[in-house]
């Protein structure tokens, strides 16, 4: 078993983190959403391919918000493991991915976050964050 790292407030703080990129991406709070993220930030998956810095974060949203077409989507993370050293942690979680349309779900993925962190003025951020599908090499 890994030893506690960080303090209690860390962790409370990098939980928060990762449920309001849930929150503000599934609510279409974009701003909030890059807010999330360090200045240098990257997001990366297979569909969207990597995004980096401020301005690639804001094309990423839009991107993303033209692909739900209209539609609902569900970020519902689990499994989240992170170890701290310092001002950074690496991270990871798992993702159940739904995309619901008309009362109904379209599309569900299961996928897994790999992700560092990084403190920046007191206030723990994304500096990376990279999205793999599971099924996918």
């Amino acid at each position: 078993m890994a030893n506690f790292t960080g303090t209690i407030e860390d962790h409370e703080e990098i939980r928060e983190l990762y449920a309001r990129y849930a929150d503000t991406i599934d609510n279409g709070r974009y701003e909030e959403w890059l807010d999330l993220f360090t200045d240098d930030g990257s997001f990366e998956s297979a569909r969207f391919g990597k995004h980096s810095g401020r301005v690639g974060l804001e094309k990423f949203t839009r991107i993303y918000r033209d692909s739900l077409g209209g539609a609902q989507a569900r970020h519902m993370i689990t499994n989240l493991l992170f170890t701290i050293e310092d001002d950074r942690a690496e991270g990871s979680c798992y993702l159940l991915y739904s995309h619901c349309k008309e009362g109904r779900v379209q599309q569900t993925t299961v996928a897994r976050y790999s992700d560092t962190l990084r403190r920046v003025s007191g206030r723990w951020r994304f500096e990376s964050r990279k999205v793999n599908m599971d099924g996918r090499a």
